[in-house]
């Protein structure tokens, strides 16, 4: 891990509140999220290891991963799927035993992704009885290359009462 990596996480993890589960129960919950078909499809994995830090890596980017800006880099949909499970599993971890899901996503491409490997970090900053607030970051090459913002809202059961 490159110095610039290692300095950005440990801001991230001083900013971030805990996940409020259990060691076990987190890597129980990972195991889970890690086999539903749109992490395979993706081919990335989710990380809980870490009682504040929720980590999702692209071990690969495969050809279908790239050609944002018609070039070889990462697409920008990539990214912004990523950086969606990223800060999503951040806030809905606030929330366990609730439906959420993330009600806003911002992104700030700081340079082309054209690395091989993702590695996509994120924190909850900051949490309310229906809201979490997260932030992320994208690194490729140890270099980081995205940030992202992000909310995640627990939704009442009348928003789902429609939804087969």
């Amino acid at each position: 891990m490159r110095e610039e990596q290692r300095r950005s996480l440990e801001g991230l993890r001083a900013r971030a509140i805990k996940i409020p589960l259990p060691t076990a129960h987190r890597e129980k919950w990972a195991v889970g999220f890690n086999e539903l078909p749109a992490m395979q499809h993706f081919g990335a994995s989710l990380d809980l290891s870490d009682s504040h830090v929720v980590q999702v890596t692209l071990p690969r980017v495969e050809e279908h991963h790239r050609g944002g800006l018609g070039t070889s880099a990462v697409n920008g949909a990539v990214i912004a799927g990523m950086f969606d499970c990223a800060l999503g599993v951040a806030g809905v971890l606030q929330f366990p035993d609730q439906r959420t899901g993330t009600v806003e996503l911002s992104i700030k491409l700081l340079r082309p992704v054209i690395g091989d490997v993702l590695d996509f970090y994120a924190v909850a900053i900051k949490s309310s009885k229906s809201i979490a607030f997260a932030e992320s970051e994208l690194f490729s090459g140890g270099r980081i290359c995205a940030l992202a913002t992000g909310m995640v809202a627990v939704a009442s059961d009348k928003d789902w009462a429609a939804v087969p």
